[in-house]
């Protein structure tokens, strides 16, 4: 299959050097066109795509600098590679830091600068995949957020049409019947939310159920309200559904995550909160649902807030969360026991986790395993 040349410009003042690193450039495949001087680099690549631009600093008019600086902002697509004289690498450094790939110093081997060039190249494919990439990741959740956003529509349309037809004492009966079903309705399709999650990441299968169920007993034994204990139930189906956003590869790899795929794992509380923002029934858990990976010393995400500027149903919600993931198995590690995920919550607690919510689910814990070991009465 017939592929592009790719493209260079080499910028430099001394003719010689120009012709010698087209000729070899040329030579390794390569379409090569020169430029003695800043304004005409310019004009050149005004004119026509380069891949990668060779750039002199030190020329007679427009420096290395000012071009580099105009291409950043006019070709963000070209990758640039300063060329420098020994006693200048400090500029070259500088050069870097304005968004150059790399850096040759005169006087260069040829085969080496071939090498470099190849390099900076190679970079520059990797910054457009990814960005091609991540483009197509949000265009897939925007879809996924919208035909699931059609879905309620839909459903809470069917429950209008419904709830205008009752106007006699059976209807408002139904009425009430209806308001019941609504819940069921939504609790419902919050549940299918968690199974998709839950289907993309299969060794976490009825994680959130067991997180609620969690989450619900922590939450009695802090005393608190009804209205909380509720909400935090609510959140901890759906806590966890902005994963459907999250790569197969990086959402099973057995070794350390790249800072990049790291990023893309601390986006699911925002993408799960942008898949049921619309939804009357879910806006008071969106703060749980949101906050849930904060820590408590404030070094969490996705805003990094600390203490007890965390909402309460968050901390409870995290604990419970993280508990449940430590005694399940996962890729990158075996599961834990009871009593070795408590211990490892006691050593997280004033850092990650509030002391508070820690103290009391290891009162739970405790009360359990007294319960398991109390004889059995003989009937």
């Amino acid at each position: 299959m017939y592929e592009e040349k790719e493209a260079v410009l080499v910028v430099d003042d001394e003719e010689s050097i120009r012709e010698a690193v087209c000729r070899k450039l040329e030579s390794e495949g390569y379409e090569c066109a020169g430029a003695p001087d800043g304004k005409q680099a310019l004009w050149e690549a005004f004119m026509r795509e380069f891949s990668l631009v060779l750039l002199d600093i030190k020329m007679p008019g427009m420096s290395g600098l000012e071009v580099l600086s105009r291409l950043a902002e006019d070709q963000p697509d070209t990758a640039v590679v300063m060329i420098t004289s020994l006693n200048d690498t400090q500029t070259a450094v500088e050069a870097m830091g304005m968004g150059a790939y790399d850096y040759v110093v005169k006087p260069f081997d040829l085969d080496a600068l071939v090498a470099r060039v190849k390099k900076a190249l190679e970079r520059r494919h990797m910054s457009q995949e990814n960005r091609d990439y991540r483009l197509r990741l949000e265009q897939k959740v925007e879809q996924q957020v919208g035909q699931i956003h059609q879905y309620y529509r839909e459903a809470i349309e069917a429950l209008a049409r419904e709830e205008v037809a009752m106007n006699t004492l059976e209807q408002q009966k139904k009425q009430a019947e209806e308001k019941t079903n609504a819940e069921a309705l939504h609790l419902q399709f919050a549940r299918m939310l968690a199974q998709m999650a839950e289907v993309h990441e299969p060794y976490a299968r009825g994680h959130s159920e067991r997180v609620k169920l969690l989450a619900h007993d922590i939450a009695i034994q802090m005393g608190c309200s009804n209205k909380l204990i509720r909400e935090v139930q609510i959140a901890a189906i759906v806590h966890d559904i902005g994963k459907v956003s999250i790569p197969d590869h990086i959402l099973f790899k057995p070794g350390t995550l790249t800072p990049a795929e790291h990023a893309e794992i601390k986006r699911h509380p925002t993408v799960a909160v942008d898949l049921i923002r619309q939804m009357d029934f879910f806006k008071s858990v969106l703060p749980i649902v949101e906050s849930h990976h904060e820590w408590y010393d404030g070094k969490g995400y996705p805003s990094r807030l600390k203490g007890d500027a965390i909402p309460v149903g968050a901390r409870i919600l995290s604990v419970a969360d993280a508990f449940d993931a430590m005694a399940c198995a996962r890729p990158y590690r075996p599961r834990l026991s009871n009593e070795e995920a408590i211990e490892t919550l006691k050593k997280g607690a004033g850092k990650q986790w509030d002391p508070s919510v820690v103290e009391a689910l290891t009162r739970i814990m405790a009360r359990e395993s007294r319960l398991l070991q109390s004889p059995q009465t003989e009937i």
